[in-house]
C-alpha cells in the first residue's frame, strides 16, 4: 500500500482515529434469501457448500465458481453491513469469530467470488486460484490492511460502510463490479455455529419474523441471551436495500 501511495502521490498520514475503530470494530456479515434463512435457523448454522452437498447426497457443480477458486469448503462472510445482494434477512458476528480461527481462517481485500467473471484483474492470464492465493491475508491481521485503506483510499473512512466509492481504486487494481470488489471477505471453514457468544445481532424483516416458526425461535433464543434482534417493516420478502439500510443504521448506533 505505501508503494502505491508514493507512485500515485497519495499522501499517507497516521490512521485517522476513525479508521482505527472501524477497522477493530466492524462485524463479520452474512445475508441470504428469506426461505433458506428459515432453514438455516431450523439447522443452527452456516454451512459450506461442499459441507451442504454433502447432506444432501449431491456434487457440486465442477464449473461453480466456489469449486473454480478452491473455495467450496468455505463460508463466506463480510466485513462490514450486508452486501450480498437478492436477500432479505441476515447475521452479524462479533469479530471474536475471527479470534477461533487464527490457524484455518483467511481473508482478502475483495469478494472471492467476484473474480469469475465480474471484475476485471490486472493480468487476465494469471491463473484465477493464483490470483486469490496471492492476495489472502491472514486473520485478524487483514484489519490492518482494512484499516489503511480506509485512511487512504477512500474521503471518508465512514465511506466503507456507505459503499461510496473508494476515491483510489487502490493497488490490487481490480476494476468493475460492484461495492464487493473493496469489500473484505473472512472465509471460516466448513461451518459457523449460530447460537453461540460471537452472535452479535439477526435480521428479519417483520413478517417472516412472527410467521416463520424457525426465525421466530431464533429471535425467542437472542432474547433469552441478549443478542440484538431486528426486525422491520417491507412489502418484499427479499428487499436487500431495507436489509441494507438497517444494518448501516444499527453499525452506526454501536459506533457511538
Amino acid at each position: 500500500m505505501a508503494a502505491y501511495a508514493r507512485e500515485n502521490g497519495i499522501e499517507v498520514a497516521d490512521p485517522a482515529p476513525e479508521a482505527v475503530r472501524l477497522s477493530h470494530s466492524l462485524y463479520l456479515a452474512h445475508s441470504t434469501a428469506s426461505d433458506k434463512f428459515s432453514k438455516i435457523c431450523d439447522a443452527g448454522l452456516l454451512l459450506s457448500a461442499t459441507q451442504l452437498a454433502l447432506r444432501r447426497g449431491e456434487d457440486l457443480r465442477p464449473n461453480s465458481v466456489e469449486v473454480l477458486l478452491g473455495t467450496a469448503d468455505s463460508v463466506f462472510l463480510y466485513v462490514a453491513p450486508f452486501r450480498y445482494p437478492n436477500t432479505g434477512c441476515g447475521l452479524l458476528f462479533a469479530r471474536s469469530l475471527e479470534e477461533h480461527h487464527l490457524d484455518d481462517g483467511v481473508a482478502t481485500p475483495f469478494d472471492s467470488g467476484g473474480l469469475v467473471d465480474v471484475f476485471t484483474r490486472p493480468d487476465p492470464a494469471e491463473p484465477v486460484r493464483a490470483f486469490l492465493s496471492r492476495h489472502e491475508l491472514p486473520i485478524p491481521d487483514h484489519r490492518q490492511y482494512l484499516r489503511i485503506s480506509l485512511g487512504t483510499l477512500f474521503e471518508k473512512p465512514i465511506d466503507y460502510i456507505e459503499v461510496s466509492e473508494p476515491r483510489w481504486p487502490g493497488p490490487i487494481g481490480l476494476m468493475r463490479g460492484d461495492r464487493r470488489r473493496w469489500t473484505h471477505e473472512v472465509r471460516i471453514p466448513r461451518e459457523v455455529w449460530i447460537r453461540t457468544g460471537d452472535l452479535q445481532a439477526v435480521f428479519a424483516p417483520i413478517s417472516r419474523a412472527t410467521a416463520d416458526p424457525e426465525i421466530n425461535r431464533l429471535f425467542e433464543w437472542c432474547k433469552s441471551e441478549g443478542v440484538d434482534r431486528i426486525s422491520f417493516n417491507t412489502a418484499r420478502a427479499d428487499d436487500f436495500e431495507a436489509l441494507r439500510r438497517e444494518c448501516v443504521k444499527y453499525v452506526y448506533s454501536k459506533l457511538q
